[in-house]
């Protein structure tokens, strides 16, 4: 089963963490998982990530699943920095399960 996560990012005007730095992170940590842009029609997921707490990111129009990363949260739950893609991970596989039942 793979997965495609389409990501949006903010403008990444003061992060406190690198939303392409997060994907490579998780393109290691899961090789089978595709990313594409938001923008790409064919998607399992969107996922949104801003840079830090304020959460500017503006919201596409989806009808599936969406994974809202803010800072080091995810989901409004915070984690450290390191914990970070694991978490996104874990709301990934979560949400893109849901997706094919």
């Amino acid at each position: 089963m793979k997965i495609i996560v389409g990501v949006k990012y903010c403008g990444h005007c003061n992060p406190i963490i690198e939303g392409p730095e997060i994907i490579e992170n998780l393109k290691k940590l899961e090789p089978d998982l595709e990313f594409v842009s938001w923008q790409e029609q064919q998607k399992d997921i969107l996922l949104i990530v801003s840079g830090c707490t304020s959460d500017c990111a503006t919201r596409p129009q989806f009808n599936g699943p969406v994974i809202n990363v803010a800072g080091s949260s995810v989901e409004r739950i915070q984690y450290s920095l390191t914990e970070l893609p694991s978490q996104i991970l874990k709301k990934i596989k979560e949400k893109g399960a849901a997706c094919f039942d």
